[in-house]
């Protein structure tokens, strides 16, 4: 059944009123008003809410139990009323944010902290993916803002470029199998074992991508493990597992702490770029505004 506000609005103020005249002046509604719209109510709930007394009209049970719902559902609409009031007036709210693994990791708590100082009202979820899941939620509309390695080709989103990024290969310091020092050709690095990361990353992409610019695919490496996401991988690295194919903002840290050592192979070192990415159908409430221009200026 879908209850009218109007309707139930009525109602409301009979029942304080004690009378559908007085409650007619109050909505500036005619009696017959008030009254149609208190039998639709009861005719649609099958229960009498007042009775007729004379003059008089007194609530029923039933009466008195839909006026205790009625004044939650009121209250409810009216803290809804404030809340969209300070979202279409103020910076505040919870903001979805849908972000690939090397940004979550790097960029984004930085982006947060320096955020927040300035609109502290502001809350986030944050939901960590693949960057091709994290562009599918964006496209879809479920998140409202999205930090990928990969540029869309989507025509409907929005791609701010906000980061560089160096890829580089790195293993653990001293690893047994690990070639000596100096450069490493691609041939010698096919034949390592390998740490690779999940189909819809976009560090995987830039690692097929580079082998495809010297006729290579990752069929032709010696693919030891499989993961899920950047830590893993880098953890692995570090044990010995394999080398892996990274971000040099996730792993400079192990590398500065001898952990790591990153391998000279030129075919596979260069640049990747980290974009902002919403939907440019997306209504602009002032705190989506407000994340998006804070971090694209």
């Amino acid at each position: 059944m879908e209850m009218d506000v109007r309707k139930l609005e009525a109602f409301c103020r009979v029942y304080e009123l004690q009378s559908f005249s007085k409650a007619g002046e109050a909505m500036f509604l005619s009696q017959p008003t008030i009254s149609s719209h208190v039998a639709n109510l009861e005719e649609e709930l099958g229960v009498k809410f007042f009775d007729r007394l004379g003059r008089k009209v007194m609530p029923t049970q039933a009466g008195d139990v839909l006026y205790g719902s009625a004044t939650k559902i009121f209250a409810n609409l009216d803290r809804a009323k404030a809340s969209i009031e300070m979202l279409r007036d103020r910076v505040v709210g919870d903001l979805g944010i849908g972000c690939s693994t090397i940004p979550s990791l790097t960029l984004l708590p930085e982006l947060l902290a320096g955020f927040s100082r300035k609109y502290p009202e502001v809350s986030f979820s944050v939901h960590t993916h693949d960057s091709s899941e994290v562009l599918k939620r964006v496209l879809s509309g479920e998140w409202p803002i999205g930090i990928v390695g990969q540029k869309p080709e989507e025509a409907e989103l929005v791609a701010h470029h906000i980061a560089d990024d160096e890829i580089m290969v790195v293993a653990a310091q001293g690893a047994s199998w690990l070639p000596g020092k100096g450069p490493v050709s691609l041939a010698q690095a096919a034949s390592l074992p390998w740490i690779m990361r999940e189909r819809g990353s976009a560090t995987r992409r830039v690692l097929e991508k580079a082998l495809e610019g010297v006729g290579k695919n990752v069929q032709d490496l010696l693919v030891r493990c499989q993961v899920e996401g950047t830590s893993e991988s880098l953890a692995h690295a570090a044990h010995g597992v394999g080398i892996c194919f990274t971000s040099r903002l996730v792993a400079e840290d192990m590398i500065s702490r001898g952990v790591l050592t990153a391998l000279d192979i030129q075919e596979l070192s260069g640049t990747r770029q980290f974009y902002l990415v919403y939907h440019r159908g997306r209504h602009m409430f002032p705190a989506l505004k407000a994340f998006v221009d804070f971090n694209t200026k």
